[in-house]
């Protein structure tokens, strides 16, 4: 087995621009009561005329507890949300707002971006990781997968797979946010720790 891997699990993990089939798409939205559907209507005409941002608007007036978050919800996908706010967002154009009614209230939504539902991350034996380094086969296209260990760094300097890059979780606020341009989101991402429980926590951020 290639160095340190003995003791390794890896997990793989598609990145966040790695699609499978379906769509998610990200979501902001004001919620009012329905009894305050007019002062919401006002709402939208000044997001419409560009005289304020839907995210202004929604910590100012949004009652969902999204408000703080300038009232996005995050990726959601069909089957997720109440069935007229579901038809709603997924007939709005990325970058276009909308209403609806729903039964907590009425809303103003955003769609914000649109992507292919990101494959789950998976469990990789310690033998299958071998094969994948080791096979001559691979070897001769281990360009095309992404190979991120996210063990800290005396980890790393007692042992480690020089095939591998260090990445280790506990600056993933950091590097996470350039990844996809270090790494080719296009590309199988296989992350390795010593448990499996970090690379378990990386791939959860990643595939966010």
């Amino acid at each position: 087995a290639p160095r340190g891997a003995s003791r390794a699990r890896a997990l793989a993990v598609r990145t966040r621009a790695v699609h499978a089939d379906g769509t998610q798409i990200k979501v902001a939205h004001i919620l009012m009561p329905a009894e305050k559907k007019v002062e919401l209507d006002a709402l939208y005409e000044r997001i419409v005329g560009e005289t304020a941002t839907l995210a202004e608007l929604a910590r100012e007036h949004s009652v969902c507890p999204s408000a703080q978050n300038g009232g996005v919800i995050g990726w959601i996908a069909k089957g997720q949300t109440v069935g007229p706010f579901e038809e709603a967002v997924f007939a709005t154009p990325v970058g276009s707002i909308n209403r609806c009614d729903t039964q907590f209230g009425s809303h103003v939504v955003e769609v914000l971006a649109s992507r292919a539902t990101p494959r789950p991350a998976t469990d990789v034996s310690v033998e299958d990781l071998a094969e994948l380094i080791e096979s001559n086969e691979v070897n001769a296209t281990l360009d095309d997968v992404n190979l991120i260990d996210v063990r800290e760094r005396n980890e790393w300097d007692n042992a480690h797979i020089s095939s591998f890059t260090l990445k280790p979780l506990s600056k993933i606020r950091e590097w996470s946010q350039t990844a996809t341009k270090e790494f080719d989101p296009t590309k199988p991402t296989y992350l390795l720790c010593a448990a499996g429980v970090r690379s378990a926590q990386a791939a959860s951020v990643l595939v966010d």
